[in-house]
């Protein structure tokens, strides 16, 4: 599993433009219910493309998003402020703002001296994609490798459960099938029969 540190965009760099209709103070206001953190890289990635695609905002998340140039000449040659730059540092600055509130203590550190959104946006991308892909080859295989040995049935079913839940963290989802799959493939001869019997049978069972 690859994890781009780019966002949706065309291939050529596009001249930025404003949402006339968008308030910065959406982000003193609009929280997200994941905090990133070493665990749940996926999850909080999701809950913010969401909301920035909501007020599609993704260009800032770009690196290749030209802004608009800071100051424009009027009709005597003098250069003046542009109000489309101001506005577009306004929204790319609340925007970068957002995204460190979003994130844990832990991470902040990692993010020192970046203060745009796409430096940021592709900071935490670069540090978590890898040891995400990492973390799913590591839980899958766990899954699948557990055996009953001593453990008692709860301890195992737990054991399983909680690599399905680690699984899903990383926006894995395990289907039930799979899940009945691994605790099968983790239990002794003994219990062949009511394998046999499981299997056989037309009614679907659940975990």
């Amino acid at each position: 599993m690859e994890f781009s540190q780019h966002s949706d965009q065309s291939a050529a760099p596009a001249m930025a433009s404003t949402v006339d209709n968008f308030d910065t103070r959406f982000f003193s206001t609009k929280k997200i219910s994941v905090i990133l953190d070493d665990d749940n890289f996926l999850l909080w990635r999701q809950q913010v493309l969401l909301e920035i695609k909501t007020y599609k905002l993704q260009r800032f998340l770009d690196s290749r998003t030209v802004p608009p140039p800071s100051t424009l000449l009027d009709a005597d040659g003098v250069h003046q402020e542009n109000p489309e730059f101001s506005r577009f540092e306004q929204q790319d600055s609340a925007l970068a703002s957002w995204l460190l509130s979003s994130v844990s203590t832990t991470v902040l550190p990692h993010l020192i001296g970046m203060d745009t959104s796409a430096q940021i946006w592709n900071a935490i991308a670069s540090l978590y994609g890898s040891k995400t892909t990492s973390r799913l080859m590591f839980f899958r295989r766990a899954l699948h490798s557990q055996r009953k040995g001593d453990l008692s049935m709860k301890d195992i079913l737990m054991k399983i459960k909680g690599f399905c839940d680690n699984l899903a963290s990383c926006a894995e989802v395990i289907s039930e099938w799979e899940h009945i799959t691994a605790i099968f493939n983790g239990l002794p001869p003994e219990y062949d029969s009511v394998i046999t019997i499981i299997t056989a049978s037309h009614t679907p069972y659940t975990v």
